[in-house]
């Protein structure tokens, strides 16, 4: 009998400050000391959740977003249409550098001998990247893993390539996970099981924007295709033998939009915590 505690690879959403959600499953995790898995494969705000849990940083993500979303300077419509754009990255880093440091040291000790991915997209082919975090240089992947064209304007430079938000070329790396090897495979959602999405402005305006390029603006007019597909892949049935599992909210969060409160992000991660401590008491009941 497979030991039902057994995954092997980690998969997690992006979904910008729906990651409260995120980080109460993991920390619900890092708190019974849950970490068993050998790959990690984060979306967006999800491997900046990821790092927290990989530096043993409980609580880390949920009070920086708090703080992000309470001074006002992370979110603002007065910046929709200036170099900082609705959402101002920049900020985000200064703080993490100055107030909400992350604990690099505890980080790159967890990852020695792990697989860690930070999915982002390339600007010029629209291809999906994984991109494996140096020691020296975590911040500009999940920087690049979270820049959404338009929302954060524009892109961050990697490794020589222009990179944005990996949710455009690949939104849920499952398939990533199982190409890779890797056998079991739990997948932290941000949006309730089976809830499908459509096309919306920010995708139609993205589209616009970069219509000189083919490959981009067909990205931005289909991802919610390739998004769909995954999320009816994760509740197939029809395999012999099942190798991944979802934890996904059981109700659309608070934290879905722009005009967020600290309110809404406590209670997605109150949220997260109670779903994931609910889903390891299943598990035991399986042992």
């Amino acid at each position: 009998m497979k030991d039902p505690y057994a995954y092997d690879a980690l998969v997690l959403e992006g979904g910008s400050l729906r990651c409260a959600f995120t980080a109460g499953v993991l920390d619900a995790f890092a708190a019974i000391d849950y970490k068993p898995f050998k790959s990690y494969y984060a979306v967006s705000a999800g491997s900046m959740a990821m790092i927290s849990f990989l530096s043993g940083q409980r609580k880390h993500f949920i009070e920086l977003s708090e703080r992000l979303v309470e001074d006002g300077k992370f979110i603002s419509f007065r910046s929709a249409f200036s170099d900082e754009g609705l959402m101002n990255l920049s900020h985000l880093a200064r703080v993490v550098s100055e107030s909400a440091p992350i604990d690099w040291e505890a980080a790159n000790a967890f990852i020695e001998g792990k697989n860690i991915n930070v999915v982002t997209t390339d600007f010029d082919t629209g291809e999906a990247h994984y991109l494996q975090p140096q020691k020296e240089n975590w911040i500009k992947p999940v920087l690049a893993s979270a820049t959404l064209p338009f929302v954060t304007r524009g892109k961050v430079k990697v490794r020589d390539r222009w990179m944005f938000d990996g949710g455009y070329a690949d939104p849920i790396p499952l398939d990533r996970a199982l190409e890779e090897g890797c056998t079991r495979i739990l997948v932290v959602r941000t949006r309730p099981s089976g809830l499908k999405v459509e096309r919306d402005t920010l995708d139609f305006i993205a589209s616009y924007l970069h219509r000189d390029n083919e490959e981009l603006a067909e990205l931005f007019e289909t991802w919610h295709i390739r998004y769909n597909q995954i999320v009816d892949k994760l509740r197939s049935k029809d395999q012999d033998f099942q190798h991944w599992e979802e934890i996904a909210p059981l109700h659309e969060l608070r934290s879905d939009g722009y005009r967020i409160t600290a309110l809404d992000l406590r209670a997605d991660y109150r949220h997260g915590l109670e779903v994931a401590l609910d889903w390891f008491a299943s598990k035991k009941q399986e042992r």
